[in-house]
């Protein structure tokens, strides 16, 4: 079954929505692996944004290579979502606004009773990240027949078609 470019953005952005949650893999300048998970939002060309503190080890890896992944996975229909590129700072205040409260009401409605990680960190100012990436893969793995790993992935452009 085929599936347009705007029903696959859709979908997109309604498994993003409703799974706030992705594991970052970052690595030291030198190569050495790193995963952390991360409270995560996205804006309509599906750049994916998160908040962490200045002096953690995925901002310290992030300010020395600045390439990294993520995966967002939901476990009851095998659904994965996957993205690479690069990361940079968010520095415009009106953004920095709307991406803090974005994930923190996220995070509230997914843990009321417990404020996000990070706030309970000592480790320097809030910093505000977003991954630039020219495309995300999104796999339905529990629907799969297909062994052809290249056919399970659905890529989905962030950049908007013309």
């Amino acid at each position: 079954m085929s599936v347009s470019i705007t029903e696959s953005r859709e979908h997109l952005s309604d498994f993003l929505s409703n799974h706030s949650v992705g594991v970052l893999a970052t690595s030291t300048k030198e190569g050495k692996p790193y995963a952390a998970t991360v409270y995560l939002t996205f804006d309509q060309q599906l750049n994916i944004y998160f908040v962490t503190k200045k002096d953690t080890k995925k901002s310290r890896n992030l300010q020395e290579n600045n390439q990294a992944a993520i995966a967002v996975f939901d476990a009851a229909t095998q659904t994965t979502v996957q993205a690479e590129g690069a990361v940079v700072e968010v520095t415009d205040p009106e953004q920095v606004t709307w991406i803090t409260n974005d994930i923190w009401r996220t995070a509230l409605n997914v843990s009321p009773s417990s404020p996000p990680p990070q706030t309970r960190l000592v480790a320097g100012a809030y910093v505000v990240y977003k991954l630039i990436t020219p495309s995300l893969r999104m796999a339905t793995f529990i629907q799969q027949d297909s062994a052809d790993y290249d056919k399970v992935f659905d890529v989905v452009s962030t950049r908007p078609t013309l």
